[in-house]
């Protein structure tokens, strides 16, 4: 009887705390839900105006009374900020952020919520407030500061152009993926990539293969620096240099190539084949010719592909189709060299 009479209990006092867990979500709902209904009414208030003052058709500023309304006009000045191009207008956006908006702004940056703090970073980085950069470089030297932070400020540093990215990038407060590697060098400026490349054996190993794509992707003419690169004893680095080389339509000398296409890795062989294509030389035909026999089928594919794109390479991947060569060349022959003859 005891037994039931705790069980029974503890089953009221578990029900109590539901209903007020209940309510309190409710509340809190009810209440969020009026704060964005006075969002919506005080940017509808201010739209027009504000629209008018980037445009310069209006001079006066009107200054938020409280704090509700000082984050709508944020949000329209973001909003503003992704939809009217011209660097006039983006300057007055810039400035307006920077005059107006730096402690607000100051105060997300500080908060002790994660996503007030990122939602700050992604407002000061559409509106181009690089006064913050002080704050952002304090928020990347704390203890606080997470790894989504950390990849989001450098992305930031590099975009505003801010030299100490160079030290973060190379050693970096967390471990950052090629995908931040990518964000970051793609938001570099030619200045900044040069020093980087200066600097380029301190970079992690994800850093160095993402910023060999970097100079594919920009087509920078980095001839001697990839053929640098072509004799590291690291094989992903060597694909990397023959993939932009490839990209860049940088030419390479038929001996050079010729120790590629015989790697051991299937990785160098495909991108030499594919950059021999791109050199449109005939020389190259011999060396192409022997892949259509690569045991790797993405090999024969872009060998096959290659040789159709120099001189005389349809006629040779006619003959290639014929007994006793590879098989393989019949199948792949028929796209590239003239319908299966």
């Amino acid at each position: 009887m005891m037994a039931l009479l705790v069980v029974f209990t503890a089953a009221i006092a578990l029900f109590a705390v539901l209903i007020v867990l209940f309510l309190y979500l409710v509340v809190r709902k009810w209440r969020e839900n009026r704060r964005q209904a006075r969002l919506r009414v005080y940017k509808e208030r201010h739209r027009l105006w504000l629209l008018r003052y980037l445009l310069g058709e209006e001079e006066q500023m009107l200054l938020p009374a409280s704090p509700l309304e000082r984050e709508a006009m944020m949000e329209l000045l973001d909003h503003f900020a992704s939809l009217l191009n011209g660097e006039q207008v983006q300057e007055r956006i810039r400035t307006l952020a920077e005059m107006h908006f730096q402690g607000w702004l100051h105060r997300r940056l500080s908060s002790r919520h994660w996503s007030e703090r990122m939602n700050a970073l992604f407002l000061i980085e559409d509106l181009q407030v690089k006064a913050m950069l002080p704050e952002m470089e304090r928020l990347y030297r704390s203890k606080r500061v997470t790894k989504g932070e950390a990849a989001k400020l450098l992305a930031i540093f590099a975009q505003f152009d801010y030299s100490p990215v160079i030290a973060y990038v190379l050693e970096p407060k967390y471990k950052l993926t090629e995908f931040s590697y990518r964000v970051i060098f793609g938001h570099m400026s030619e200045r900044l990539l040069r020093q980087v490349e200066q600097r380029f054996d301190e970079l992690t190993r994800a850093g160095k293969c993402v910023f060999v794509d970097m100079i594919g992707i920009r087509r920078r003419e980095e001839r001697s620096f990839l053929l640098e690169l072509l004799a590291s004893d690291e094989s992903e680095l060597r694909v990397r240099a023959l993939k932009a080389m490839a990209e860049i339509g940088m030419p390479l000398e038929a001996e050079r190539l010729k120790q590629h296409l015989c790697s051991s890795h299937w990785q160098e062989r495909l991108m030499a084949a594919r950059l021999a294509g791109k050199c449109r030389e005939e020389r190259l035909l011999p060396l192409l010719y022997e892949r259509l026999s690569d045991r790797s089928f993405v090999v024969r594919s872009e060998a096959a592909a290659a040789i159709a794109r120099l001189p005389g390479g349809r006629t040779a991947l006619r003959a290639a189709a014929r007994p006793p060569l590879v098989r393989f060349a019949r199948v792949i022959g028929g796209p590239w060299g003239g319908g299966g003859e």
